[in-house]
């Protein structure tokens, strides 16, 4: 087993935004914030406040949508927003995914979840397109690859397979319902795991030569692991990208370098 990491592909892109001169701000935008929300705001402020950028920590409470888009849509149209999630109890989001005017830094409106058809990774949502990067730095051809995800959600797998399969990839989201899942992933030349169950499969799904980045984390014995049994997998011929070094360490510096793309 060969273990890869973002270490090089993070100071890359650190390097580039620390030579960037930010005039334009970021909107933190929350609704009655979870604990867990409020720990990923956190980790995005640090992270505004190492590259110079302004924001502004915006929650929301009792205010109605109509309410919420024209407090967005009164800056300036370059700023850039992140809606945390969840936002609001099963509330209907769409006047905010049609009409919200400013850059969409994490996949939220329509217009970006559009534009991921046409194969355009600057509109992925941050993990997402973190994980794009990360395959792009290794230098992967999609092309006529069999390429599995276990993960169903509109901020991981879904955006992810549909920009995927714009590579010319052959793209299979599994779940809980799926049958015999051990036998596609076997047969995946890569595998994409987010499902947060501490080393959920072992050994006997995977084979020689294929390449596993483990975005999943949890907690086991006070340590953070990710989705897969990396012992069991030790003795085979694979790739494997892990939750230390990996994916997590390049998110939200993904994230604040939407601000600078120049497609959003």
């Amino acid at each position: 087993m060969e273990i890869l990491t973002t270490n090089k592909l993070r100071d890359e892109i650190i390097n580039s935004l620390k030579k960037h001169s930010f005039v334009n701000k970021i909107l933190l935008l929350s609704k009655e914030p979870t604990e867990e929300v409020n720990h990923y705001k956190k980790v995005i402020i640090k992270r505004c406040k190492e590259f110079n950028i302004d924001y502004i920590d915006k929650e929301f409470f009792q205010e109605t949508n109509e309410q919420i888009l024209n407090f967005i849509n009164s800056h300036d149209s370059k700023d850039g927003f992140i809606i945390l999630a969840p936002f609001g109890d099963s509330v209907d989001l769409s006047i905010l995914r049609k009409n919200i005017k400013l850059k969409d830094l994490d996949s939220f409106t329509y217009k970006s979840q559009g534009m991921i058809f046409e194969g355009l990774k600057e509109y992925l949502p941050a993990t997402a397109k973190a994980v794009v990067r990360f395959m792009d730095s290794q230098n992967v051809d999609y092309k006529g690859k069999n390429i599995v995800i276990a993960n169903n959600t509109n901020i991981i797998g879904r955006p992810l397979a549909l920009y995927l399969a714009t590579k010319r990839a052959s793209v299979r989201i599994i779940n809980s319902l799926t049958k015999n899942p051990r036998s596609m992933i076997k047969n995946a030349d890569i595998f994409i795991s987010a499902i947060g169950k501490a080393e959920y499969y072992d050994k006997s799904y995977f084979k020689d030569g294929s390449l596993i980045i483990d975005v999943g984390t949890s907690y086991k014995n006070g340590k953070i692991v990710g989705d897969v049994d990396v012992d069991s997998i030790k003795d085979l011929d694979i790739k494997y990208l892990g939750s230390k070094n990996g994916i997590g360490s390049i998110t939200t510096i993904t994230l604040v370098e939407g601000l600078i793309d120049k497609c959003q």
